[in-house]
Protein backbone atom coordinates (compact mmCIF):
# COMPACT_ATOMS: atom_id res chain seq x y z
CA UNK A 1 0.00 0.00 0.00
CA UNK A 2 1.41 3.67 -0.76
CA UNK A 3 2.78 5.20 2.25
CA UNK A 4 2.75 2.01 4.42
CA UNK A 5 5.42 2.17 6.75
CA UNK A 6 6.80 1.10 10.22
CA UNK A 7 9.12 3.30 12.26
CA UNK A 8 11.33 0.72 14.23
CA UNK A 9 13.14 0.92 17.06
CA UNK A 10 16.11 -1.19 17.99
CA UNK A 11 18.32 -1.70 20.44
CA UNK A 12 22.08 -2.01 19.70
CA UNK A 13 23.52 -4.29 22.50
CA UNK A 14 24.72 -7.21 21.43
CA UNK A 15 28.70 -8.07 20.84
CA UNK A 16 30.78 -5.22 18.53
CA UNK A 17 30.78 -6.91 15.38
CA UNK A 18 28.88 -7.07 12.47
CA UNK A 19 25.34 -7.66 11.73
CA UNK A 20 22.80 -7.71 8.85
CA UNK A 21 19.43 -5.88 9.28
CA UNK A 22 17.11 -7.50 6.86
CA UNK A 23 13.70 -6.39 6.08
CA UNK A 24 11.55 -9.59 4.69
CA UNK A 25 8.26 -8.87 2.81
CA UNK A 26 4.86 -11.34 2.70
CA UNK A 27 5.66 -12.81 -0.33
CA UNK A 28 2.10 -13.83 -0.85
CA UNK A 29 1.28 -10.31 -1.31
CA UNK A 30 4.20 -8.80 -2.57
CA UNK A 31 6.02 -8.97 -6.25
CA UNK A 32 9.56 -8.00 -4.50
CA UNK A 33 12.03 -10.37 -6.87
CA UNK A 34 15.20 -9.88 -4.40
CA UNK A 35 13.31 -11.24 -1.15
CA UNK A 36 16.79 -12.35 0.35
CA UNK A 37 18.64 -9.10 -0.79
CA UNK A 38 16.84 -6.44 1.00
CA UNK A 39 19.04 -6.03 3.73
CA UNK A 40 21.77 -3.22 5.37
CA UNK A 41 24.88 -3.97 7.60
CA UNK A 42 25.15 -2.66 10.69
CA UNK A 43 28.54 -2.18 12.13
CA UNK A 44 29.54 -1.46 15.85
CA UNK A 45 32.55 0.53 16.44
CA UNK A 46 35.57 -1.11 16.81
CA UNK A 47 34.48 -4.21 14.56
CA UNK A 48 35.96 -5.30 11.25
CA UNK A 49 35.22 -2.43 8.82
CA UNK A 50 35.36 -4.33 5.56
CA UNK A 51 34.21 -8.14 7.17
CA UNK A 52 30.87 -9.11 5.95
CA UNK A 53 28.23 -10.32 8.69
CA UNK A 54 28.13 -13.87 9.51
CA UNK A 55 24.85 -13.18 11.89
CA UNK A 56 21.66 -15.15 10.36
CA UNK A 57 17.86 -14.53 9.59
CA UNK A 58 15.38 -14.67 12.06
CA UNK A 59 13.15 -17.43 11.23
CA UNK A 60 10.12 -16.53 9.55
CA UNK A 61 7.11 -19.33 9.95
CA UNK A 62 4.33 -17.45 7.47
CA UNK A 63 4.36 -15.68 3.95
CA UNK A 64 0.87 -15.00 4.83
CA UNK A 65 -0.61 -11.69 3.26
CA UNK A 66 -1.82 -10.37 6.78
CA UNK A 67 -1.49 -7.25 8.88
CA UNK A 68 0.60 -7.89 11.94
CA UNK A 69 -0.59 -8.22 15.34
CA UNK A 70 0.43 -7.08 18.98
CA UNK A 71 2.16 -4.46 18.00
CA UNK A 72 3.03 -1.73 20.62
CA UNK A 73 3.40 1.98 19.60
CA UNK A 74 6.38 3.94 21.97
CA UNK A 75 4.25 6.85 21.46
CA UNK A 76 0.16 6.26 21.20
CA UNK A 77 -1.09 8.90 19.30
CA UNK A 78 -4.87 9.40 19.44
CA UNK A 79 -5.51 10.64 16.20
CA UNK A 80 -9.79 11.31 17.10
CA UNK A 81 -12.00 11.85 14.11
CA UNK A 82 -10.75 13.26 10.86
CA UNK A 83 -13.97 13.36 8.75
CA UNK A 84 -17.58 14.21 9.87
CA UNK A 85 -20.41 12.88 7.59
CA UNK A 86 -18.38 11.80 4.80
CA UNK A 87 -17.96 7.87 4.12
CA UNK A 88 -15.66 6.57 1.24
CA UNK A 89 -15.86 2.73 0.16
CA UNK A 90 -12.69 1.14 0.30
CA UNK A 91 -11.55 -2.21 -1.32
CA UNK A 92 -8.97 -4.38 -2.51
CA UNK A 93 -8.68 -6.23 -5.78
CA UNK A 94 -6.92 -9.18 -6.24
CA UNK A 95 -5.33 -9.89 -9.59
CA UNK A 96 -1.66 -10.27 -10.77
CA UNK A 97 -0.70 -7.41 -7.74
CA UNK A 98 -3.05 -6.35 -4.57
CA UNK A 99 -4.66 -3.13 -5.53
CA UNK A 100 -6.52 -0.72 -3.19
CA UNK A 101 -9.32 0.78 -4.27
CA UNK A 102 -11.26 4.36 -2.84
CA UNK A 103 -14.65 4.55 -4.56
CA UNK A 104 -14.14 1.39 -6.89
CA UNK A 105 -11.44 3.26 -8.32
CA UNK A 106 -7.51 1.68 -7.74
CA UNK A 107 -4.60 4.53 -6.86
CA UNK A 108 -2.90 5.73 -9.72
CA UNK A 109 -0.01 8.15 -9.01
CA UNK A 110 1.53 10.44 -11.92
CA UNK A 111 4.87 10.15 -10.16
CA UNK A 112 5.94 13.19 -12.70
CA UNK A 113 3.29 15.56 -10.73
CA UNK A 114 3.00 13.75 -7.41
CA UNK A 115 -0.53 14.73 -4.80
CA UNK A 116 1.94 16.45 -2.12
CA UNK A 117 3.51 18.66 -5.00
CA UNK A 118 0.06 19.93 -6.08
CA UNK A 119 -0.20 20.86 -2.44
CA UNK A 120 2.99 21.91 -1.85
CA UNK A 121 2.34 24.24 -4.69
CA UNK A 122 -1.79 25.55 -3.52
CA UNK A 123 -2.83 23.48 -6.60
CA UNK A 124 -6.31 21.92 -6.31
CA UNK A 125 -6.31 20.37 -9.64
CA UNK A 126 -6.33 17.10 -8.77
CA UNK A 127 -6.98 14.46 -11.38
CA UNK A 128 -9.79 12.31 -10.17
CA UNK A 129 -8.26 8.98 -11.03
CA UNK A 130 -5.48 10.54 -7.97
CA UNK A 131 -8.20 9.51 -5.18
CA UNK A 132 -7.59 12.79 -3.38
CA UNK A 133 -9.85 12.91 -0.01
CA UNK A 134 -10.59 16.02 1.80
CA UNK A 135 -10.51 15.20 5.22
CA UNK A 136 -11.96 18.00 7.79
CA UNK A 137 -8.75 17.59 10.44
CA UNK A 138 -7.09 20.47 11.64
CA UNK A 139 -3.51 21.73 12.23
CA UNK A 140 -3.99 20.33 15.69
CA UNK A 141 -5.45 17.13 15.05
CA UNK A 142 -2.60 14.98 15.46
CA UNK A 143 0.16 16.87 17.03
CA UNK A 144 3.84 15.42 16.84
CA UNK A 145 6.34 16.44 19.15
CA UNK A 146 8.65 19.12 16.89
CA UNK A 147 11.93 16.56 17.38
CA UNK A 148 9.84 13.51 15.98
CA UNK A 149 8.49 14.72 13.10
CA UNK A 150 10.17 12.81 9.86
CA UNK A 151 7.44 14.09 7.37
Amino acid sequence: MVGQRYDVIFEANQDVDNYWMRAVPASDCSAQLNPDGIRAIVRYEGSNPTAEPTSTPYPITSTACVDETGLVPVVPRNVGNLAYGNEEDIGVIVDNYIKFTINNSSLLIDWSNPTLLLVDNHDPTYPRDFNVVQLNGTATTVSAPLNQVDW
